[in-house]
């Protein structure tokens, strides 16, 4: 006689922590349990947060001074043909993503790129071997690697690992079987995270890649601006703050991620989140890359 023992995986989301956080008085944000995670187990979760710490590196500090900055500024507005939302699928490769994410922005923003060049985040994913691939990486190793190695386009390596959770192997070919054609750097980067000010007005030349720590509420964030208020720490997320402004007299951060459907406008499939703060036990970091070639 066999006795086969089934083993159910444990489904992320509770409604009872949904309840808990529903009945929070004076939340800012709504919770629920977003689409983009739905049918998640406790594994699936784990695969697409970065367990490594985002930054203590050295870096050159800039605080720039603000001069007569609006009381609000967003690049989704002053140049949406410049910003795009790409989905890091099941590959923990939000560290990848902010960083190519911000450095191809910028590139549109500064007008380097007549309109939005989309670089691969694969090939860096791939070829970047300090960090993990999809078992996380960190904003100051990725930085790195495109200030001394660059990334070639999209078009030339596209974004794959995001359907398995494989790095792959360091492509030698472009997808097409053509030569990879030179790569594309960034010049110099600066930690401009010395505090709001300085923040706002880095903001105004071009996004800012930084990092946060993941605690289990913001699995459940759908809108509003997101404050920790419960649970304990799941891993780091690497993002990209696109702009700022204040909310029923809440100061926030406007934030790309890199979930299609999680978080603020997922009706045209553009995924932002609203956080009250940028820094955390996880990073104190803002980079933000310019001068690239």
């Amino acid at each position: 006689m066999f006795v086969i023992a089934t083993a159910f995986a444990e489904e992320y989301h509770s409604h009872r922590v949904l309840e808990m956080l529903q009945n929070i008085p004076g939340l800012t944000w709504t919770p629920a349990i977003p689409d983009r995670f739905k049918g998640y187990t406790v594994e699936d979760m784990k695969s697409v947060y970065s367990t490594k710490s985002m930054s203590k590196h050295s870096v050159q500090n800039v605080a720039y001074r603000a001069i007569d900055l609006p009381a609000s500024f967003s690049w989704l507005t002053e140049k949406p043909e410049c910003l795009e939302v790409r989905d890091q699928g099941d590959c923990g490769s939000c560290w990848a993503m902010s960083a190519v994410g911000s450095f191809s922005d910028n590139r549109c923003i500064q007008g380097k790129d007549a309109t939005r060049v989309t670089y691969s985040e694969q090939y860096e994913i791939s070829c970047d071997h300090i960090d993990r691939g999809c078992g996380g990486g960190n904003i100051h190793f990725d930085v790195t690697f495109m200030k001394r190695n660059g990334v070639p386009t999209d078009k030339c390596v596209s974004y794959k690992s995001g359907k398995d959770g494989k790095k792959r192997a360091c492509p030698t070919k472009c997808d097409d079987g053509s030569a990879i054609p030179a790569h594309f750097k960034i010049d110099k980067y600066e930690n401009v995270c010395q505090g709001e000010e300085s923040i706002m007005a880095a903001l105004t030349k071009g996004t800012i890649q930084t990092g946060f720590t993941v605690y289990t509420d913001f699995n459940y964030y759908t809108g509003g601006i997101y404050q920790h208020k419960f649970g304990t720490m799941e891993g780091n997320r690497a993002v990209v703050i696109i702009g700022y402004g204040r909310e029923n007299g809440t100061k926030y951060w406007d934030v790309r991620n890199s979930w299609v459907l999680h978080g603020e406008r997922t009706a045209t499939s553009v995924s932002f989140v609203v956080l009250m703060n940028v820094t955390s036990k996880a990073s104190a970091t803002c980079r933000q890359s310019y001068d690239s070639f």
